[in-house]
């Protein structure tokens, strides 16, 4: 579940962006984890007897990476942007504007930005064409040099893995690739799939993925 002050957080966010208005963060020296992307980044969680409820967003890497972050950082705010079923086009019409304009009204206090993206993109060259000429560009742009940067691939498909971890190494992006954390062995463990035939994580898998950025820092 999201903390109550993420959530809290994450909701004047959205309505500083939409009516204009400026969260005021130097009074409290609030520094800033932005998290981007698809489900994997909003979260899913699924209760119930098979086939389940479903609900996103919900727990993801990103409020674990935060908590994990929060014990060095006691000033962090975490801005969850993510939305699920999202593509690459998604994240530049609906997310990407709201990441950059809130780091260029907010100069310096962006710490760290996750990504995730690329599952539900058709065609890879456009894909890849996003993240190198929009998304990427972008958002360096507006955070500047003093980011932490960093993204994930996917467990299930090796040839996306290769083609993300590729434009983001050559882009200055640390990666976490899944298909390290998500195996064989711990399929079942971190995963929905063999209690509802769904690839998404659960919390334990989220903690994992959290651990494993946190790990890349």
């Amino acid at each position: 579940m999201l903390t109550e002050k993420a959530f809290s957080f994450t909701l004047l966010l959205l309505l500083c962006l939409h009516f204009g208005l400026n969260v005021q963060s130097n009074d409290t020296n609030e520094i800033y984890y932005i998290s981007l992307g698809d489900s994997f980044a909003a979260g899913v969680e699924i209760t119930g007897p098979p086939p389940g409820s479903r609900t996103t967003p919900a727990y993801s890497y990103a409020n674990a990476l935060y908590d994990l972050l929060k014990v060095k950082y006691s000033n962090l705010e975490l801005l969850k942007l993510g939305i699920s079923g999202e593509t690459s086009d998604g994240l530049i019409e609906y997310q990407l504007n709201n990441a950059t304009d809130f780091m260029t009204s907010h100069k310096g206090l962006t710490k760290f930005i996750t990504i995730t993206i690329g599952a539900n993109d058709i065609h890879r060259t456009h894909l890849i064409n996003n993240l190198n000429n929009t998304i990427i560009p972008q958002l360096k742009e507006a955070g500047g040099e003093n980011v932490q940067y960093m993204a994930s691939t996917y467990y299930k498909n090796t040839s996306l893995a290769y083609n993300l971890i590729d434009v983001y190494g050559k882009n200055g992006f640390k990666v976490v690739d899944l298909r390290t954390i998500i195996t064989n062995d711990t399929l079942c463990n971190y995963t929905y799939l063999c209690t509802y035939n769904d690839i998404h994580l659960n919390e334990a898998g989220n903690r994992a993925v959290g651990e494993g950025f946190f790990a890349i820092l």
